[in-house]
């Protein structure tokens, strides 16, 4: 009887530690996600601003990318 009780706690614990696991990357992916649309998001409303609207803001069309880039991670930083 003691077996069984040992066996069955072992396996919970696995199913467990599985279900942590599991759950952790989960959570990751879909922060990732999250993130990567984010980006998308940024760079696609700033792309389909003209140059000229683009340099009253002062970004020009080839710094898009680091600027939707820096949002991110400005964003990170208000997360934790």
């Amino acid at each position: 009887m003691t077996m069984a009780i040992s066996r069955g706690t072992t396996l919970s614990s696995a199913l467990d530690g599985l279900h942590h696991t599991f759950d952790g990357m989960r959570r990751r992916v879909a922060q990732i996600k999250a993130r990567r649309a984010a980006y998308n998001r940024t760079f696609t409303e700033l792309n389909v601003l003209s140059d000229r609207e683009l340099s009253d803001i002062g970004i020009a069309r080839y710094d898009i990318r680091r600027v939707a880039s820096e949002e991110l991670s400005k964003e990170q930083t208000y997360e934790v």
